[in-house]
């Protein structure tokens, strides 16, 4: 049975989503992550896990083309919610021209112009197989072969690391209820994303003796009031 985009969706990227709303919410997970914060430099996302499930037979449009543009994510989420409006009529969604607006002031806010050249086919090609991009729209159109679906998860890993950190992320996968598979995937996914997306965020994963912590920082007093200091919590 082909999995479908389900009329609540506000992104693609619900696997995300659902990591931001239990990484709020630790303390309702039986599963102990503790353990991740004992380790000195620890390595967030650092290397691909060998146990993720792949099936190498896929291929992703995204794999063929050159880095998303702009104009390229608004048609995307055009195409998303056209979807969504013929199958469930009953429901409000944004008109087109909001939805042009919202995603274009997006944009800034997303990892975009930083991405590397072919960074989005190379991500594309490397995590096609996973089940995250299994299914297909309503309208019958197998998500791998919408374009901008694998580049938009890619993407909006990135933000995600950009705007939590990978030691909150790597928690928030770990607290999962899921199969060690499905971990694993999530893990396969953010790292692929890390190598081949937002290279400029490698830091954040491995744990650089260069980021200290907070809680260890000692203030310059020499230093201008302007200055901003880099840690982790």
């Amino acid at each position: 049975m082909s999995l479908r985009i389900v009329p609540a969706l506000t992104g693609v990227v619900v696997v995300l989503a659902g990591l931001v709303a239990v990484a709020c919410t630790p303390d309702q997970n039986s599963r102990d992550v503790a353990g991740i914060e004992q380790t000195p430099n620890p390595r967030y996302f650092a290397e691909r896990p060998s146990d993720a499930p792949m099936n190498p037979s896929v291929h992703c449009l995204d794999a063929d083309f050159a880095n998303m543009s702009v104009d390229e994510s608004v048609i995307y989420w055009q195409n998303i919610f056209d979807d969504q409006r013929i199958h469930y009529p009953e429901q409000s969604f944004p008109s087109r021209e909001d939805l042009e607006n919202q995603k274009r002031a997006e944009w800034s806010h997303v990892v975009n112009d930083s991405v590397p050249t072919g960074g989005d086919a190379a991500f594309a090609r490397d995590v096609c197989g996973l089940p995250q991009l299994d299914g297909a729209l309503y309208n019958g159109i197998a998500l791998r072969e919408l374009r901008g679906h694998a580049a938009e998860l890619g993407r909006r890993a990135c933000t995600s690391i950009a705007e939590q950190g990978t030691a909150g992320l790597w928690q928030s996968v770990q607290a999962l209820e899921f199969d060690r598979s499905d971990i694993a995937a999530h893990e396969y996914l953010i790292h692929s994303a890390i190598v081949h997306v937002c290279p400029q965020l490698s830091d954040f994963a491995t744990g650089s003796a260069g980021i200290e912590q907070c809680a260890d920082l000692i203030p310059d007093l020499s230093a201008r009031p302007e200055e901003g200091v880099f840690c982790v919590n």
